[in-house]
């Protein structure tokens, strides 16, 4: 591991005993208690067949009901009480494991999920659908590494009524903010979920995105779609250099070498050349983002989509404007300061969820401590990067 891949998983693995304390975590995660009135809304993202399996049986074991998104806004508005132990458990991105792993499970305990889907990326895979954990030929892929449902997948989900999906914008998209070169596309960078972290790239009059995007293209600075700053598209030009770089020097092979990156740096002027989009240009494309999603999703489930999920947690003031404007009722984030548990009659733009790790330091029978889950974290925080 490189100097500065340690000093950033430190920094991550850090981040939970700032947080705690801060007290941005409720007060179960330290042992206490959770009140009547405080429903934990919990966010997974890929799923592993034991692990969350052991976390569905000490929920249903413990009295545990997952509530519906209705019911949950519902009981924000204040128009509807919930049940004591009452919880939401929400996926991000729309993961294959939600098929193989995710419904299998909640059917198991009676318990159901609310998705926030990806459609932009979403793909249709027409023919027999593939198999769970549950039948006799299934296959349990390696979390992470497992690509998104197919829309026949999310269409008979919605169908069964184990999971409901809403939106995760469009493309669940970086763009480009400033014109300094950070780095290069590679060809790691290009698969998997990887991808989501690839800005788009402009190119003929449309954006690229993952695997779409050239090897050896420069990535700029970058920020969420759904953030404040203006969208900088860079001169095209830049990028046929370093991209003609990988293709003579081999393809994907051209990063075996160790001076890929002194190489590739060679190729790209000092000053970037590009423009800023304006601020109307900037307004359009976060309406599209949030708006062609959720058209996209009742379409494909015929279900109302009126709960949104930015990605990375990031919603400056345009995106927070325009998400009322265009409908939506909720707006799901990450940890929110100052709001451990986002309570009846709190803000339902910014409601705070904690990650999966801690459902089971919820109050009951066979609780796991603190520490341990902390442990976890660390070994794998700190592991050896795949």
């Amino acid at each position: 591991m490189t100097l500065q891949g340690f000093a950033r998983k430190a920094w991550e693995a850090w981040e939970v005993p700032r947080d705690l304390l801060l007290r941005r975590y409720p007060d179960f995660v330290r042992g206490g208690a959770l009140p009547r009135g405080q429903v934990p809304v919990f966010v997974f993202h890929s799923l592993e067949a034991e692990t969350f399996r052991t976390k569905l049986e000490y929920l249903h074991g413990n009295g545990y009901v997952t509530l519906s998104a209705l019911d949950y806004f519902e009981f924000l508005m204040g128009t509807r009480p919930v049940p004591d132990r009452a919880v939401v458990l929400t996926f991000d991105d729309g993961r294959a494991s939600l098929w193989t792993v995710g419904a299998p499970l909640l059917r198991r305990f009676g318990m159901t999920g609310i998705v926030f889907l990806i459609p932009g990326r979403t793909v249709s895979r027409p023919g027999p659908l593939p198999p769970t954990m549950d039948e006799p030929r299934g296959v349990t892929p390696p979390a992470g590494d497992e690509g998104l449902l197919s829309w026949e997948q999310i269409e008979a989900l919605s169908r069964s009524g184990v999971f409901e999906f809403q939106s995760h914008t469009h493309t669940h998209a970086r763009v480009h903010v400033r014109p300094r070169v950070v780095g290069f596309v590679t060809p790691a960078s290009r698969r998997g979920y990887a991808g989501l972290d690839v800005p788009l790239i402009h190119s003929e009059g449309r954006d690229l995105m993952g695997e779409e995007v050239a090897p050896g293209t420069p990535i700029l600075a970058s920020e969420p779609r759904m953030g404040e700053a203006r969208r900088f598209y860079e001169d095209p030009a830049i990028r046929a250099a370093a991209v003609r770089a990988v293709a003579d020097g081999g393809g994907d092979a051209f990063f075996a070498r160790e001076d890929w990156p002194a190489i590739l740096r060679g190729t790209v002027a000092r000053r970037v050349p590009g423009r800023w989009e304006t601020a109307a240009e900037k307004d359009a494309a976060i309406r599209r983002e949030l708006v062609e999603s959720r058209r996209v999703i009742e379409e494909r489930t015929g279900r109302p989509v009126i709960h949104l999920c930015h990605p990375w947690h990031v919603a400056g003031p345009t995106a927070r404007r325009i998400m009322r404007e265009v409908g939506y009722r909720t707006a799901f984030a990450g940890k929110v300061p100052g709001v451990p548990v986002t309570m009846s009659g709190g803000d339902p733009y910014c409601i705070a969820r904690i990650g999966e790790d801690y459902v089971e330091l919820l109050p009951g029978e066979g609780r796991v401590a603190l520490r341990d889950v902390l442990t976890k974290k660390w070994r794998r925080r700190m592991g050896p990067s795949r």
